[in-house]
């Protein structure tokens, strides 16, 4: 599963302090692939002059997503008020991590999750693909 952590560079440098903190996080050791992507100038119409930085992660598995967004939450809540948005895109799918909140929280895992599995299924392997399971070589 490879996603896109954007973060709302208040500040500046959060992206790679964001990086140290999920290189130092034990549930995500052996799971994740992390680097630094990249500053990117903020989108056009976008309030204040902020970029915004790039973190590639390649998890092993989609479960190891919800230690991510997990780590995520403990990263901002460890940064100053008021502490940088982080978005998550997967396949095109965007959700912003702004909260504490469990229940949003497992929403946005579920969207992400939902995104992997979306563009991971082959279409030719659906039955609508032509195929007949009845008939053998």
């Amino acid at each position: 599963m490879e996603l896109v952590l954007t973060v709302d560079e208040v500040v500046g440098g959060e992206a790679e302090i964001l990086l140290r903190w999920l290189h130092e996080e034990r549930d995500l050791h052996g799971q994740a692939r992390l680097s630094l992507g990249g500053t990117h100038p903020p989108p056009p119409g976008g309030m204040g002059g902020s970029a915004l930085e790039i973190v590639n992660v390649v998890l092993t598995n989609s479960i190891a997503l919800g230690s991510l967004v997990t780590t995520l939450v403990a990263w901002r809540s460890s940064r100053p008020t008021p502490p940088p948005s982080v978005r998550i895109e997967v396949n095109g799918v965007p959700v912003t991590v702004n909260t504490d909140d469990p229940e949003v929280i497992r929403s946005l895992i579920e969207t992400l999750r939902d995104a992997n599995r979306d563009s991971s299924q082959d279409p030719d392997s659906s039955p609508d693909a032509g195929s007949d399971p009845s008939s053998s070589t």
